[in-house]
């Protein structure tokens, strides 16, 4: 495994981003320590994964919410908030790994995992190849429930080659974060501010393999065609606003209703909600809301 950044964050970074509480780090290999919050001390066990380039800091109020009654747990992954930076493959199975280790070191049991975004698509493949792990999946607004073709993902790494995709700079990262927002939230500058603090304290270039590897990866490493082995009752989240999912670009008719009802039939267990009037973060913009559906699927 090439080496890593050594969690090397300078003083003006760590003061910079509020992590809602105190960050804990534990290492799950050589080369990769993982940052992460731990609060509540319930007999159930949630562990939220967030999504492409973002950090465990967004799941603030599920953490808040929620920990009255379980133990809730969010990670920041490999490359991105507080974890380790280096030359690593950031694929879906390389964060699906980082998160099984994770898991297993913690001597976690019946964990629900929940993740959004990029995040669900890890969560998808943890389910999947490490079924006694998980005992329910939470996905909110999730990516890998799409079918990309070939043609798709030709496009979209032509894109890539040209730099022009989602969270290259600071311009793109501020345009797919106000993007992911249906209404003027007061997390959304705060967000922007917080992710360009975390983006310029590592070299661009890392930055953006980071996130273009972690794109290869939902387009490489689809998860649609074994969604019905998953055996877990599993909860799907869905934004009516969502500018993100369905991807507009190479799906401009799928809408985010139909990819909802899809889900109905491709799980085993599955319970599905739209929540209307939001975007792609439902889970900082309708945080009430996603805490009790969570909370009622929990039960």
């Amino acid at each position: 495994m090439p080496s890593a950044l050594r969690l090397n964050f300078s003083m003006t970074t760590t003061e910079t981003v509020i992590y809602p509480y105190p960050l804990r780090y534990q290492s799950i290999h050589d080369d990769i320590t993982l940052s992460y919050m731990d609060t509540g001390s319930g007999t159930k066990t949630i562990l939220f994964v967030h999504g492409l380039a973002n950090y465990a800091a967004a799941w603030k109020y599920q953490l808040s919410g929620l920990s009255s009654t379980y133990r809730c747990i969010a990670v920041d992954l490999p490359g991105n908030g507080f974890s380790s930076r280096g030359d690593f493959p950031y694929s879906m199975f390389f964060y699906a790994e980082c998160i099984r280790q994770f898991i297993e070191q913690h001597k976690l049991t019946d964990v629900i995992l929940c993740g959004h975004s990029m995040g669900a698509q890890v969560s998808t493949i943890v389910a999947l190849r490490y079924p006694h792990l998980v005992s329910k999946l939470v996905l909110v607004a999730p990516a890998g429930i799409e079918r990309f073709s070939g043609t798709d993902i030709l496009f979209m790494q032509a894109m890539l080659n040209i730099g022009d995709f989602l969270y290259a700079d600071e311009f793109h990262l501020e345009t797919a974060i106000r993007d992911s927002f249906e209404t003027a939230s007061p997390d959304m500058p705060k967000m922007m501010e917080e992710m360009k603090k975390l983006m310029e304290n590592q070299p661009l270039r890392q930055w953006r393999s980071m996130t273009i590897q972690s794109i290869h990866g939902m387009l490489n490493e689809q998860v649609h065609s074994f969604l019905s082995d998953i055996r877990q009752p599993t909860l799907l989240l869905f934004a009516e606003k969502d500018r993100l999912i369905p991807n507009r670009f190479l799906h401009p008719t799928l809408t985010v209703e139909t990819l909802a009802r899809q889900c109905e039939a491709l799980f085993q267990q599955p319970a599905v909600h739209v929540l209307k009037g939001t975007g792609h973060f439902l889970h900082l913009e309708q945080a009430s809301l996603t805490n009790q559906f969570i909370r009622d699927f929990v039960l």
